[in-house]
């Protein structure tokens, strides 16, 4: 009697091939580059070169500012303001006395560090503790993260690492600085991005994928790290960018506040502004290149109500599209990112 010998070894299906569409590395390969995500990396890296040419021209002066003692005369001194020239393409800003131009190049460097610095960590954070929590929905891990996030999370970014900063700047004043401001900003920013991230995860680790991957012998590590990590990055591409906004809220509102309400001269004495940094400003002096402070010093100098009457609009102007076209940058990024890693075959 002739037989047909048949194979009865059990077999498990395999968590990659399962769920290939899961994989970063596959869905980033589906489809070119779009226009926005080009626009994007193309403006990140305009700013990228520019810091790296600061970083040659400025070498040995790179946390100071050029002044000219020549733009800071004596009131009154609008009469004499200098705006955008061939010499001078940005215009001058006189409160510090310097070429805004040159100002706004030398502080690429800084700022693009800062803000590096703390959405790294922002993101890091948010997006791996999130993403915890959801694969651990209901569990200690969960109710932990989800209390540290709710607790920092009540009260305001900017409000927050104002308060610690100065507290702290007034038990160690010689502590503080630019890296502790980075660090606090970036450990304040992350519950936003946790909640959301958390809420994606616990979606992911109910797909029915994942039962076939726990079933095939995959352990936690491998889930999460595969399989929820992954999936769980588009509510931190969504939020990062948002989370530009209150870096500079701080650099610039307080800083701005602080020289328009109270270094300025009340009339009848000329407008003239002397500007000053708070006690809480981690910047080391007013004459340090960053965009913010040079946007606060200039919209305290350039708008119509501290030059009566008249707007020197390029004091302001510039530091401002500074941030902006770099806010926007990165968001074009971050959306580009996310549109890529949400392809799906049909």
């Amino acid at each position: 009697m002739n037989s047909r010998s048949v194979s009865t070894a059990p077999t498990f299906p395999e968590p990659a091939r399962a769920h290939s569409e899961s994989n970063l590395r596959n869905r980033l390969a589906r489809r070119p580059l779009g226009p926005g995500l080009w626009l994007g990396l193309g403006i990140l890296g305009m700013y990228l070169l520019a810091a790296l040419s600061a970083l040659v021209v400025f070498r040995n002066s790179l946390a100071q500012l050029s002044t000219n003692d020549a733009w800071v005369p004596p009131p009154p001194f609008f009469a004499a303001a200098m705006g955008p020239s061939w010499t001078h393409p940005f215009g001058v800003l006189p409160g510090i006395g310097t070429d805004l131009f040159q100002a706004v190049w030398q502080a690429t460097p800084w700022d693009l560090a800062i803000v590096a610095g703390i959405l790294a960590l922002d993101a890091f954070l948010g997006w791996v503790l999130g993403a915890l929590a959801g694969m651990n929905e209901g569990g200690v891990l969960d109710a932990v993260v989800m209390f540290f996030g709710d607790s920092l999370g009540s009260i305001p970014s900017f409000f927050l690492v104002v308060a610690l900063f100065a507290g702290l700047a007034t038990v160690a004043p010689t502590s503080t600085g630019i890296p502790l401001f980075v660090l606090l900003f970036g450990f304040i920013l992350w519950p936003t991005i946790a909640r959301t991230t958390r809420e994606r995860a616990r979606l992911v680790a109910r797909e029915s994928y994942l039962e076939s991957a726990r079933a095939s012998g995959a352990g936690r590590t491998y889930l999460f790290f595969h399989h929820i990590l992954p999936n769980s990055i588009s509510p931190l591409l969504a939020q990062l960018p948002i989370d530009v906004a209150p870096i500079f809220f701080v650099l610039t509102v307080f800083p701005w506040f602080w020289d328009c309400a109270s270094s300025r001269p009340q009339p009848p004495f000329p407008p003239y502004l002397v500007p000053s940094l708070p006690p809480f400003s981690p910047l080391p002096s007013v004459t340090f290149p960053e965009w913010g402070n040079l946007l606060a010093v200039g919209t305290c100098e350039g708008l119509p109500i501290s030059t009566v009457g008249n707007t020197y609009w390029w004091m302001f102007l510039f530091p401002m599209l500074a941030i902006m076209i770099l806010g926007i940058s990165i968001a074009l990024v971050c959306d580009g990112l996310d549109r890529r890693l949400n392809v799906r075959h049909t």
